[in-house]
């Protein structure tokens, strides 16, 4: 399938990661329908409805018409990483999942292919990660984890995950030019962020900046989001 060269404000700001998904022995039309159908499945046991086509139609729309930008993207799973309330979390991981599957089918339509398998491989994302929340075990885990010796494990899963939305927010168009550069340039927002939200940083910006660039150069889900080309 031939790649449209076409440049739209989507394709620039609403999805920076344009490399294409883990490649399964499935067409994407194939994949989005079998995705499409797990969503329904969770959507029926949850709400006890089925009706997950007609929302991604809704998105696909909106898209289309411009309304959805990356900023939209960009809060819904800022408040994921943020919010203390499970509902919250479980209503943006479900919409993310729904609109990445609706860019998917946005980005199939224009013939980018590398970029639907990309939105889609988003959209499984947020899905696991709502699975995740709705699992009794899995949530008796997260909260665990706010208690005791592994409450230091989450800030820094919290810090990290704040890290990587900034780095993504602030990438400029040729994308980062190297470590010390993005540290710097996210380390304010990050500071006010991290505060605001009661997740631990060194008070010296000095510090916090080296605290960065080491996530950059370490972490392997940062140095991911770092490496990411210009969408």
């Amino acid at each position: 399938m031939k790649e449209d060269s076409s440049n739209n404000d989507l394709n620039e700001d609403a999805f920076q990661n344009t490399a294409p998904a883990i490649i399964e022995n499935k067409t994407i039309e194939v994949s989005i329908d079998s995705l499409t159908r797990v969503i329904d499945d969770y959507m029926f046991n949850v709400q006890g409805e089925e009706n997950s086509q007609e929302i991604i139609d809704t998105y696909l729309e909106v898209l289309l018409n411009g309304n959805i930008s990356k900023n939209t993207i960009t809060k819904l799973a800022t408040d994921i990483i943020l919010s203390k309330d499970l509902a919250t979390k479980k209503d943006n991981s479900l919409q993310l999942s729904l609109i990445y599957t609706a860019l998917s089918q946005y980005f199939l339509n224009k013939n980018l292919e590398s970029k639907a398998w990309a939105a889609l491989s988003e959209a499984k994302y947020f899905l696991a990660y709502l699975f995740g929340l709705t699992d009794p075990i899995n949530h008796k885990r997260a909260e665990r984890a706010q208690k005791g010796g592994r409450k230091k494990a989450q800030n820094a899963l919290d810090f990290e995950k704040l890290v990587i939305i900034l780095l993504n927010k602030k990438r400029p168009r040729r994308g980062w030019r190297n470590a010390y550069d993005a540290a710097n340039d996210i380390a304010s927002e990050l500071s006010i962020q991290a505060n605001e939200n009661n997740i631990p940083i060194p008070n010296d910006i000095k510090d916090l900046i080296s605290k960065v660039i080491n996530l950059i150069r370490e972490d392997e889900e940062v140095i991911k989001v770092f490496d990411s080309p210009e969408s």
